[in-house]
């Protein structure tokens, strides 16, 4: 609506001042053409007049003469005519001036004002009566009232303004109504649709009839809701088969992680079952004592509760499940995941170690994290020589970067004394299927689906490594409110 009003003011300005420069022109030129009137009409009575006078002068004398110019003078109410003496004075027969004038020899024009009036101004013409001899008689004076010249005006000037206040009047309406109803209108529904589109509402298409500027700006607005609204779905689709193929992908590295912890831990189960069978088949001879029966039985519960445990472990750390963000406690992480890896630890002959630096309490999902803090437990592993060494510290700091300075953090470090890396390695260890293990030691999934995970879980991951001095992996994750 603004901008409309903004065109009626636009329109009624520049209208308003065009009109008040024609009628300042055409009262200019209706005083001069009135003027101009004034002077041919005075001109011809008195050369008429001044003619007829000189013969009458001549042939009947002054006098006669002069009652002919009074004779003229009644004949004309609207002009004052009467008869100069060479020397300025004025017969009986001649207007009142205030100015005594005289007379020429030629034709003359001039404003003058009544003898009692100063203010009362008259145009006085003056035509020169010449004798026999061509000798100045005198001269035939026309005055007329310059009041009916304003009065004139006045009323032409009052006629043009009435005229120019109802032309721009009814310009005004109309620009007004048309402004509202082909600016104001469209404008504020293209408003409004931006304030939707900016909120997200891609629905509601624009309906406009007309066929200018502002309907083809609508139609494109139209239009480009519409491929707003196609790429959304794309988008969303595609993160949709993003997340899935991404959970894909964590769900096999863990199956793969799962193997390897599997693999050891068949070893620690062999333990307890070689312990049952000893102990089932004792039982079976019959020739046990009561006190030894009963010892053998409670082994025997101890090692199936032990068995137990493990293959719950296992079953847990492989299930498929959505992340569940909660208070964890990262040391229970750190013990639970050293626990799983130290059939393979055994294997590669390298010591797990669990330091503890101070509460850990973190939000994120348990399941999640532990498949993180497994899978660089085992690469510290596997990168480490015959007895080689993997720590986990786990605790609680306060953040140094300029993004989240002076908050608490809470962070799971993992540092191993194996072969490190250069650089150039470094740069792609979180790179989807990137690995420096030979063909069926690792898929490079492991750290990839690590820093996902951490990024989800709202955190980060750092690595500090140097080829031939180990490397420290870093996951930051928000600390418990305390």
């Amino acid at each position: 609506m603004r901008v409309a009003l903004k065109l009626v003011l636009a329109t009624v300005l520049g209208t308003l001042a065009v009109l008040i420069i024609f009628g300042w022109l055409r009262a200019r030129r209706e005083v001069e053409l009135f003027d101009s009137d004034m002077r041919r009409d005075h001109l011809l009575v008195g050369t008429t007049l001044a003619v007829c006078v000189a013969d009458e002068w001549l042939n009947a004398g002054k006098d006669r003469a002069l009652q002919l110019v009074k004779q003229a003078d009644e004949e004309r109410p609207h002009m004052r005519l009467g008869f100069v003496h060479p020397d300025g004075t004025q017969s009986d027969v001649a207007p009142g001036r205030a100015v005594k004038h005289v007379v020429a020899d030629h034709l003359e024009h001039f404003v003058t004002t009544e003898a009692d009036d100063p203010e009362d101004e008259f145009l006085v013409t003056r035509v020169p009566v010449h004798g026999r001899n061509g000798e100045v008689l005198g001269a035939v004076e026309i005055a007329e009232r310059l009041g009916i010249r304003n009065d004139f005006i006045r009323s032409n000037v009052v006629g043009t303004l009435a005229a120019t206040l109802a032309m721009v009047g009814f310009s005004g309406i109309v620009v007004l109504g048309m402004g509202v109803w082909l600016v104001g209108r469209p404008l504020n529904l293209l408003a409004s649709k931006a304030q939707r589109i900016g909120q997200g509402d891609l629905s509601g298409p624009l309906s406009f009839q007309q066929r200018d500027e502002i309907g083809q700006l609508g139609h494109e607005v139209n239009a480009m809701c519409e491929r707003l609204a196609e790429a959304n779905s794309r988008s969303r689709a595609e993160t949709t088969a993003r997340i899935d193929a991404m959970e894909q992908l964590r769900h096999a590295d863990r199956l793969i992680t799962v193997g390897r912890l599997a693999a050891g831990i068949a070893h620690e189960l062999g333990t307890p079952l070689n312990v049952i069978a000893g102990r089932v088949k004792m039982l079976r001879r019959g020739n046990v004592e009561p006190e030894a029966s009963a010892e053998y039985l409670a082994a025997v519960a101890e090692q199936a509760e032990r068995m137990t445990a493990i293959i719950r472990q296992l079953l847990d750390f492989a299930g498929r499940r959505e992340p569940r963000p909660t208070a964890t406690d990262l040391h229970a992480i750190a013990r639970t995941i050293a626990r799983l890896v130290e059939p393979i630890a055994r294997k590669h002959t390298v010591e797990v170690t669990v330091s503890s630096e101070g509460v850990a309490m973190a939000v994120g999902d348990p399941v999640q994290l532990e498949q993180v803090l497994s899978n660089l437990v085992v690469n510290g592993i596997h990168a480490c020589q015959s007895g080689g060494k993997v720590q986990i510290a786990c605790g609680t700091e306060t953040a140094s970067a300029e993004t989240a300075a002076g908050t608490k953090r809470a962070y799971l470090r993992v540092t191993d004394d194996g072969h490190g890396m250069d650089e150039s390695t470094k740069a792609r260890i979180f790179e989807p299927f990137f690995t420096t293990k030979d063909i069926g030691q690792g898929t490079g999934l492991g750290l990839s689906v690590a820093h996902g995970i951490v990024l989800e879980n709202g955190g980060s991951i750092a690595v500090s490594s140097q080829a031939g001095q180990g490397s420290t992996f870093s996951v930051f994750l928000p600390a418990v409110a305390s």
